[in-house]
């Protein structure tokens, strides 16, 4: 089985370092900043190559177009921010699990806000991929957040640096 990576990491990577800059070099991240955006947009993101199928038959897409997908779904659905996605694939490339760890926003309701998502991420999935071959969907709700955006407390295992190998 094959992890997909999350395009969504470099992200979470580049905005820890740009912190830990900002924290302990005030003045040499006006220094280093133009240039560490420069090589952060010319770095490479390789993708897993996902088989899907539909009715003219089988076909092959980026995981990164795959894992975009599916954010963009989850972001779609109330009171639900993504923190992590992570797509496996099986030995044939075809899509065998979905994980997407998701934060609440505070007073909404987690079981029916978890429910929502995984029929966003089911839906994502079957309009990308095609027919559904029995993927697994998991969501796990890491985190409470409140309407600032900002972390009213961690109710699961908390963040993900990325994708994860196989279990």
């Amino acid at each position: 089985m094959t992890a997909i990576p999350d395009p969504s990491r470099g992200d979470q990577v580049l905005a820890r370092a740009t912190e830990a800059l900002r924290r302990h070099t005030p003045t040499g991240w006006r220094v280093v900043r133009a240039h560490l955006l420069e090589l952060v947009r010319r770095t490479h993101r390789p993708s897993v190559p996902v088989r899907g199928r539909h009715g003219r038959g089988e076909f092959v897409v980026s995981g990164g177009v795959l894992t975009t997908r599916v954010r963009q779904a989850v972001e779609r659905t109330p009171a639900a921010e993504v923190t992590a996605v992570r797509c496996v694939t099986g030995a044939d490339d075809h899509l065998a699990l979905v994980t997407v760890e998701t934060g609440v926003h505070h007073g909404a309701h987690i079981p029916t806000t978890a429910a929502a998502v995984r029929v966003a991420v089911t839906a994502a999935v079957r309009d990308v991929v095609g027919e559904d071959r029995g993927v697994r969907v998991h969501v796990h709700v890491v985190d409470v957040i409140d309407g600032a955006g900002g972390a009213v407390g961690a109710v699961g295992a908390g963040g993900v640096d990325g994708p994860q190998p196989p279990r």
